[in-house]
């Protein structure tokens, strides 16, 4: 490690960016290989890390799918609701629920939650208060 930390004040004094990114990746390849040492030896980081890799797998391929919906949906869905006044342009294809109104109700939520955590607070000022009495 002595030369990791000379390294590392050359750097420091020179501000070498070249060299940051040389002593970055020997570090990391060094982890790498301390760590694959360790797992050939240890039976129970083995199985946690052949666990962690299965379901990075799987993970990953859940990801690898197609994101686009299929054909057609939007139609029918607008075909199949029961809304007898259809779908409109700036409205849920689904609810029919109009931006205007659920932004008024955002801004009713976030107004009451700050005067309830505002409430909270004042209430809480006061019981220290009347505790240090």
């Amino acid at each position: 490690m002595p030369l990791v930390q000379a390294a590392r004040e050359r750097i420091r004094e020179t501000g070498d960016i070249g060299a940051a990114r040389e002593l970055t990746r020997r570090l990391e390849a060094f982890r790498r290989y301390l760590i694959a040492l360790h797992l050939r030896r240890c039976a129970v980081c083995q199985a946690e890390f052949s666990l962690q890799r299965e379901l990075h797998e799987g993970l990953r391929s859940l990801t690898t799918g197609d994101d686009a919906p299929p054909d057609g949906l939007l139609e029918s869905l607008l075909e199949n609701t029961s809304s007898p006044r259809g779908a409109a342009q700036l409205r849920g294809a689904v609810s029919g629920a109009k931006p205007a109104y659920t932004a008024a109700l955002l801004v009713a939520g976030a107004v009451a939650g700050a005067g309830a955590a505002y409430a909270s607070w004042m209430s809480a000022k006061h019981l220290r208060r009347r505790a240090r009495r």
